[in-house]
């Protein structure tokens, strides 16, 4: 009979976890999973994930380091040598998940493969996660998440003034491959449940980045124009200070703004009675708009608007974010304390209820300790450490 788990545990305690993925998406994958309650051990070559060389470092650590690999534990591997290789297939042995991002191939080199994994644990879920897919003319192409934005349309959508096409400014192709990865990840975990099997999971960045535009690439068989508003007006619009994004979708939020503006006249007037025809005529509408929202500030716009029920925000910084007080009130943020960098705000994973986030680890800071839990004795960990397939944090 299973030990009964508390009544706070996340949804997804005593799942165990081996996340040999290193970047964005597999360690974001990975980082849900553990918010969840699941126990990953996140394994890193001598050198590092290479992450820990993405944007400004400190400590050895990185922002894209601590954002997706907070709370797990950290083992150091060298999978280059047979005893690495060993020790890795006999921890995967063990665990319910394996997570991995590298490009195809690479793994079966390795014999760490789904196929030399699930002889061994044939309850196994394997999540792999490539670029453009396992097989295909450009599978074997190594992908990032700005060649992505660009291969998939994103870029194209998101053009500037001038209409040149603009990568948009997060990991976007990352993170939604892991928020799909880690959700199929729990599902097939709950298929397990019922039918005892593991199962092979195959996610690309590039069916990411398509699903997540499905209703503006179904807008081409509409006859609609790439990235034009569905609505008008709409859009970002500059105050006395600063800038605020409003949005009308129908004739009632329209007449609500032109009350909350001052320009009930709008509302009578024939080149507006429909959003069709405010889309038809949409730079004069906005002209108007733009003109109206000049006269005062961003803070008065919002204390107006928000009396009458107008669909707007505000343009905030990530600092505006984390001061908001809904944000607060939430508790959307909670607080890591990396040593040798300090407190972190950490985006909770929504769901999760707000709790203490342990600091991501250093390269192979609990080796001794995971390889402990998993059955190694200390003879075989000596031996690992002195021929250095496995390095001590």
């Amino acid at each position: 009979m299973s030990k009964a788990l508390p009544q706070d545990a996340g949804l997804l305690a005593g799942i165990r976890v081996l996340d040999l993925s290193q970047g964005i998406a597999g360690p974001c994958c990975g980082a849900i999973l553990c918010a969840q309650g699941a126990d990953v051990v996140k394994v890193e070559p001598p050198t590092g994930d290479w992450a820990r060389g993405m944007g400004k470092q400190k400590e050895g650590f990185t922002p894209v380091v601590v954002a997706y690999n907070a709370g797990k534990r950290g083992l150091c591997v060298d999978a280059r040598l047979p005893q690495g290789r060993e020790a890795l297939v006999r921890i995967a042995a063990q665990v319910d998940v394996v997570v991995q991002n590298f490009r195809p191939g690479v793994v079966e080199r390795l014999g760490l493969a789904y196929s030399d994994c699930a002889r061994l644990n044939p309850r196994l879920v394997y999540l792999s996660i490539s670029g453009y897919g396992a097989s295909g003319p450009m599978a074997a192409l190594p992908a990032t998440d700005g060649n992505m934005q660009a291969h998939t349309g994103i870029m194209a959508r998101n053009r500037d003034g001038a209409g040149v096409p603009r990568r948009v400014g997060i990991f976007l192709a990352d993170v939604a491959a892991a928020q799909h990865g880690a959700q199929l990840v729990s599902a097939a975990l709950y298929r397990r449940a019922l039918d005892g099997r593991g199962r092979h999971l195959q996610i690309s960045l590039l069916e990411a980045c398509a699903q997540l535009q499905a209703s503006n690439i179904l807008e081409t068989a509409w006859g609609a124009p790439a990235g034009g508003p569905p609505s008008a007006p709409a859009g970002v619009f500059a105050t006395s200070d600063g800038y605020l994004m409003l949005t009308t979708l129908n004739n009632a939020m329209f007449e609500r703004l032109c009350h909350a503006l001052g320009r009930p006249g709008w509302i009578t007037d024939a080149r507006f009675a429909s959003n069709s025809k405010r889309l038809a005529c949409q730079d004069v509408l906005h002209h108007l708009v733009a003109e109206r929202l000049r006269e005062q500030t961003t803070q008065a716009w919002c204390v107006v608007l928000a009396v009458g029920d107008v669909l707007h925000s505000a343009v905030a910084s990530y600092e505006d974010l984390i001061a908001d007080a809904q944000t607060r009130h939430a508790q959307i943020f909670q607080t890591v304390h990396q040593p040798g960098i300090g407190d972190l705000p950490l985006a909770r994973v929504p769901g999760c209820a707000p709790a203490p986030v342990l600091p991501a680890p250093r390269i192979g800071q609990q080796s001794v300790r995971v390889l402990s839990d998993y059955g190694f004795a200390q003879l075989d960990i000596a031996q690992l450490v002195a021929c250095g397939a496995v390095i001590p944090g």
